[in-house]
């Protein structure tokens, strides 16, 4: 999969901007504000229908501007294809979406068009934040692969809103349930069928795979990383019939609903499923040091790589926001020889960072005046101006 044309408009401080990105290595560097995560964002955009660091569209519109958009247009082994989106600020506004110039009328629409894998600081929140962070990373991973599970996530939240809603009105009012209450847990009960079977099996293989690569990674076998799967229903964890997983579930609902009605919440659910990292055995969230954490999601990264390729039968988009100088020689160069045949897009401060990366292009991003992002080509070790001006305020 080879992004071929990369395009912004209004989109964060890119009022008008166009690439033809090199099918390999694309190293965009400069000072920290200038832009460069913005385009990766774009692309994360564009493949998943939000934004990596923002749950809010409205914040990547260029201030003053009516809407943003983004879009690629990507080649893969069955043709090329155009994907876009339109952003709105605004309440009630929704994103657009278009493939091959005509609208869409669902999000899940976009999933799987745009394969990406991001690694970036932020993701070492993987193992040291709640499970919140790992059920989004893996709902994210099955989501591109699979369309059809985006749209089982989205009836579980939809149904599951409806029900928390039910059970805090119950609560505010000391109301008794109504008999509506089971129609909302059997649609989450429909829709965790699909989704339960499908994370148990995605964590058995991310496991067996980033195992793998923290070993060479690392160079230190006796640190067996581990990755385990917390399911909601451990009675019928290892079961894929769904008439099975739908019974247990209603069962569980009816179970917890008294302890639901007196918090006003759904203490139970595919919502509170958990992944456990850990290293020898032990909870990396406890006791990990921060350069085994920052391997250990640098393996799970690489490991969701070999998953996509086996499942689609394209490599993905790898995005690489200002981690190179975050790790040091033995696992950069590892990395580097990871991300072979995967078009990548790279950020960094320091061009140096990719010392050993011959077939790339180097990008120099720098800001205006007026606070847009300019972005030029230039031949790797070239000299380019230094910079003063502070980061404006896009807010």
């Amino acid at each position: 999969m080879i992004i071929e044309t990369l395009r912004l408009r209004d989109f964060r401080n890119y009022a008008q901007f166009e690439m033809k990105p090199h099918p390999g290595v694309n190293l965009l560097f400069g000072q920290n504000g200038s832009g460069k995560t913005n385009l990766l964002e774009a692309v994360h955009y564009c493949a998943l229908g939000r934004s990596h660091r923002t749950a809010q569209d409205m914040e990547v519109v260029r201030k003053g501007a009516e809407a943003a958009a983004c879009g690629v247009t990507v080649k893969t082994a069955g043709g090329t294809r155009e994907i876009a989106l339109r952003l709105t600020p605004g309440e009630g506004k929704h994103k657009q979406v278009f493939v091959d110039r005509k609208r869409a009328a669902r999000l899940a629409s976009l999933m799987g068009q745009v394969q990406c894998v991001m690694f970036s600081p932020e993701d070492l929140q993987l193992i040291k934040e709640g499970p919140s962070e790992r059920r989004a990373f893996l709902d994210m991973m099955l989501s591109q692969l699979s369309p059809s599970y985006f749209v089982a996530l989205q009836q579980y939240r939809k149904a599951l809103d409806q029900r928390n809603a039910i059970l805090r009105d119950c609560r505010r009012f000391g109301r008794p349930l109504p008999a509506m209450t089971e129609d909302f847990e059997r649609q989450m009960a429909r829709a965790a069928s699909a989704i339960l079977p499908t994370r148990r099996k995605a964590a058995e293989r991310l496991e067996r795979i980033a195992a793998e690569k923290y070993a060479a990674i690392s160079g230190k076998t006796a640190e067996a990383l581990g990755l385990r799967y917390q399911p909601c229903l451990p009675e019928a964890a290892e079961t894929e019939d769904a008439q099975e997983i739908e019974r247990a579930f209603l069962k569980a609902c009816r179970s917890a609903r008294e302890e639901d009605l007196r918090r006003g919440t759904s203490s139970f659910g595919a919502h509170r499923e958990d992944l456990l990292f850990t290293l020898m055995g032990r909870e990396m969230k406890l006791f990990a040091s921060q350069g085994q954490i920052r391997t250990a999601v640098l393996s799970v990264k690489l490991a969701q790589m070999e998953i996509d390729r086996e499942e689609s039968g394209e490599c993905p988009v790898l995005l690489l926001d200002d981690v190179m100088s975050e790790l040091d020689r033995p696992r950069r160069t590892h990395l580097l020889r990871e991300i072979t045949g995967a078009q990548t897009f790279v950020t960094c401060t320091d061009e140096s960072d990719l010392d050993g990366c011959e077939d790339r292009r180097v990008y120099y991003v720098s800001q205006s005046r007026e606070g847009l992002a300019e972005v030029r080509e230039v031949r790797a070790g070239e000299a380019v101006p230094e910079e003063s001006l502070e980061e404006p305020d896009f807010s």
